[in-house]
């Protein structure tokens, strides 16, 4: 039997952009900051800002069938019971198979834990995902595949994790240096997920992300590192730095050890209809950069945040 001709859409169903075929289900992981929390519950409203965000992300622009991911995420801290809580509307849509699911966080915070002014957050996330395979948008070059089953189908999965989100500092712009490390265990619930006659093993996924801000006068730079590790052995390294403009703007530079290369900035519109509310808005661009994913194509991806001190 001849094999599915496109089953480059159906190996990134498993894959999400990353190097092994049988680990990966989530979508691979952005290098804005700012999106951390959808890897990361204790990660949740860090500060005292209430925020709203936006994201979106295209992998392999001009390849049909290209991952397409995005949430909408809000996160409210109570300043005055050191806990906050978040949710998320999440989709992910991969050739002709997709997943909108729901994602809620919490977290409780531990201040001055380890030094004046840290802050420890202990995260739980809970909630599913809904995945759907419509056979009209597989392209093959064998219709009478079986794999193909001869209509859509559909099932809902749960999902639980936690994590801890540790920072030296958490006061924004200050004039000394801090240190943050994250950690965080996803997907916990280990399940197949029968898609027709395909069967997809859904893994544990373990991510660990570390850096430190180096202020100055006007803003800070900013290096970090980003292991996603997949059970049972897959590994993805991210390495990158930022430099941020207190109240104006950012940029940064990125390398994955998937051999993409990212670019980001953004603006920041401080006092934005209120002089506690600040709107961000950022882009990253990718690009592959080894032969055997160039002609994929580049990437994009697009954030938005509103803030607001509630403090």
């Amino acid at each position: 039997m001849k094999k599915m001709k496109t089953v480059k859409i159906i190996i990134l169903i498993c894959i999400g952009l990353n190097s092994a075929l049988t680990a990966q289900q989530l979508p691979y992981m952005s290098q804005l900051g700012d999106a951390k929390t959808y890897w990361n519950p204790a990660a949740t409203a860090l500060g005292t800002n209430m925020n709203l965000d936006v994201f979106v992300r295209q992998q392999w622009l001009g390849f049909k069938g290209a991952p397409t991911t995005g949430f909408i995420n809000y996160q409210y801290p109570f300043v005055d019971s050191r806990m906050s809580t978040g949710g998320s509307l999440l989709f992910d849509k991969t050739g002709p198979v997709s997943k909108i699911g729901l994602q809620l966080n919490y977290a409780y915070k531990v201040m001055d834990a380890l030094g004046d002014d840290s802050q420890l957050s202990l995260g739980i996330t809970a909630g599913g995902q809904s995945y759907s395979y419509n056979t009209t948008n597989a392209v093959v070059n064998q219709t009478d595949d079986p794999s193909l089953g001869k209509s859509g189908s559909s099932g809902f999965f749960p999902s639980v994790g936690a994590g801890f989100y540790y920072i030296s500092d958490n006061r924004q712009y200050r004039a000394d240096n801090t240190f943050f490390l994250g950690f965080s265990y996803l997907q916990a619930y280990e399940a197949n997920v029968l898609i027709n006659n395909l069967n997809q093993k859904r893994y544990a996924h373990m991510v660990l992300d570390f850096g430190t801000r180096l202020y100055s006068t006007s803003g800070y730079f900013e290096p970090s590192f980003t292991l996603n590790y997949v059970k049972p052995d897959l590994i993805n390294l991210q390495v990158g730095a930022k430099y941020e403009m207190r109240d104006r703007f950012w940029a940064g530079l990125g390398y994955s050890s998937v051999s993409d290369l990212n670019l980001q900035g953004g603006i920041i519109f401080s006092d934005f209809g209120n002089r506690d509310a600040n709107l961000r808005v950022g882009v990253l661009a990718n690009i592959g950069i080894t032969s055997a994913i160039q002609y994929f194509g580049p990437g994009f991806e697009f954030f938005m945040r509103y803030e607001f001190d509630m403090d």
